[in-house]
């Protein structure tokens, strides 16, 4: 497999592409682990919730204090933690993240917009079931709307001095959500 350096020097494709193709494995690996949990019954749904929660509030804190506000996507922790109120279920405890040294957090807000994706997938299931209960993260449009906004930075060419960071913050973000996953989800996914 060609290693992102000699991918990037042939100046054919897009940060987009390249973060999508070098993160692949990750993404993979955590869809697999997320994909299917049963979101429509309220334990599957405040499992998923936690975890999301135990995930994105740490990445959201660290984002808060190193990144402008125009290049910070929404943050989606407190619509969590709004909805985890809703169903009774207490906010996990959550740990600290820090971008690893000489990412670019590019790579870590691309990760992070794109889960929007998911979101509605997991939205439109629970739907299928006819599951109620609160939504607002799951619902939100906000994300969306950011990562819309976002794409026009990243499918631009992209440099070997970009590339390589950008995919180094983008595993950054897919780690901590790996790391969040129950034991039983992670042990069954290794």
């Amino acid at each position: 497999m060609p290693s992102t350096r000699d991918t990037i020097r042939s100046g054919d494709t897009t940060l987009r592409r390249v973060l999508k193709r070098e993160t692949r494995d990750s993404h993979d690996r955590l869809d697999a682990a997320m994909g299917d949990w049963p979101v429509g019954s309220v334990e599957g749904y405040a499992l998923f919730l936690q975890t999301q929660y135990r995930s994105r509030e740490p990445i959201e804190r660290w984002i808060a204090q190193a990144l402008p506000a125009d290049e910070a996507p929404p943050a989606q922790a407190p619509l969590i933690a709004r909805d985890l109120a809703e169903l009774g279920v207490a906010l996990p405890e959550t740990g600290d993240f820090a971008l690893p040294e000489g990412a670019d957090p590019i790579g870590l807000v691309w990760a992070l917009a794109g889960s929007s994706l998911g979101n509605r997938s997991m939205l439109r299931q629970r739907q299928k079931t006819g599951a109620v209960g609160p939504e607002r993260f799951l619902s939100d449009t906000a994300m969306t709307e950011f990562f819309t906004r976002l794409r026009a930075r990243i499918e631009r060419p992209a440099s070997d001095a970009l590339a390589g960071p950008a995919v180094a913050g983008a595993k950054a973000v897919f780690a901590a959500f790996i790391a969040a996953l129950p034991d039983q989800t992670r042990n069954a996914d290794t």
